[in-house]
């Protein structure tokens, strides 16, 4: 048995450990849990039986298990930087929003200046 085949289960048994944590401290969606442990159920099962990579290729016509695995892994990724990149327009527009809001609710006219 290889040493990948003992390490990655644990550390993806870890994983979805620590996103049920912080689904129960309301910091993790519902969603994410449930797609992050599928992502981690795979780990695991890839690497006790690596065999079954090469089946799912073939699924989509790629020839060896391992560029099934990376493609995925990237795919996997583009998506999480995607959202990411989402999330943070949304946060730049709430930020510009509240700048907005703060400067016309402090606004001080010339003649306040002149007044001091």
């Amino acid at each position: 048995m290889f040493l990948y085949s003992i390490l990655f289960p644990i550390l993806s048994i870890l994983a979805i450990l620590w996103f049920f944590y912080r689904y129960l401290k309301e910091k993790q969606s519902l969603l994410t849990v449930i797609l992050w442990t599928i992502l981690w159920l795979f780990v695991i099962f890839f690497s006790i039986f690596p065999n079954f990579s090469e089946r799912f290729a073939r699924l989509f016509g790629i020839t060896r298990g391992l560029d099934f695995i990376i493609i995925v892994v990237f795919v996997v990724l583009f998506y999480v930087i995607f959202r990411l990149f989402n999330r943070i327009d949304i946060l730049q527009d709430e930020i510009n929003k509240i700048v907005k809001e703060v400067a016309l609710s402090n606004e001080i006219t010339l003649d306040d200046e002149e007044d001091e």
